[in-house]
């Protein structure tokens, strides 16, 4: 990973984070790796029926995630990723298998093969947590109008924040920093873009390599 950047956007559902990871691909000009919702053919399902639909969605999330990001970190390529391996096992499959939408039987296997997956995954040179509230996160799922989220219960989106804001506090496998979604609006303010770039180059080792 010699003069290369590895860096994580993390967040939960409607946080905000594809926005802003798409904002700082631009600014950093790095090559992006966005989570891929529109080729997983179980998530218009999962959401009508999560407990049938639960470990084969999660599993698929996962290793597309591993398989992407092994192929571009693994390259030497400089890379900001949308959502890390890691929040697919430890967030969102955990959080099913606490509400009992994976049962454990499912939950027993997808740990097994999670573990395997997540082996040879170098983790980021900064981890940046994009905290948003679940009412704030709704209204964004709301404003983006995807007719499959639609069905996603207010009490999950809860569940998640909890788990999020526990796994950051815990999260110790390098830098991170955490960002306030609703203190800042990166998609129309270039000052506060320009602020948290800022944080950012301050935080990564490599800031040598984007220039003064």
């Amino acid at each position: 990973m010699t003069g290369s950047v590895f860096l994580a956007v993390a967040g939960s559902i409607g946080s905000g984070k594809t926005t802003l990871t798409r904002r700082l691909e631009e600014r950093l000009k790095l090559r992006a790796l966005y989570e891929d919702t529109a080729d997983n053919p179980y998530l218009e399902d999962f959401y009508g029926d999560m407990p049938r639909w639960a470990m084969a969605m999660q599993l698929r999330f996962l290793a597309t995630r591993v398989e992407q990001t092994m192929e571009l970190v693994g390259e030497g390529s400089s890379v900001i990723q949308d959502r890390t391996c890691y929040e697919d096992a430890e967030i969102f499959a955990a959080n099913l298998a606490s509400r009992g939408d994976m049962d454990g039987r499912d939950w027993e296997t997808y740990q097994l093969i999670a573990r395997q997956l997540l082996g040879g995954i170098p983790a980021p040179h900064l981890l940046v947590y994009l905290r948003r509230g679940p009412d704030s996160c709704r209204e964004q799922i709301a404003r983006r109008g995807r007719s499959y989220e639609a069905a996603i219960p207010m009490d999950y989106l809860v569940d998640l924040s909890s788990r999020y804001d526990g796994w950051f506090e815990a999260y110790t496998r390098g830098p991170k920093m955490l960002v306030r979604a609703e203190d800042h609006d990166f998609l129309n303010s270039e000052e506060d873009l320009e602020a948290l770039v800022g944080r950012i180059l301050e935080a990564l080792p490599q800031r040598s390599l984007f220039g003064p």
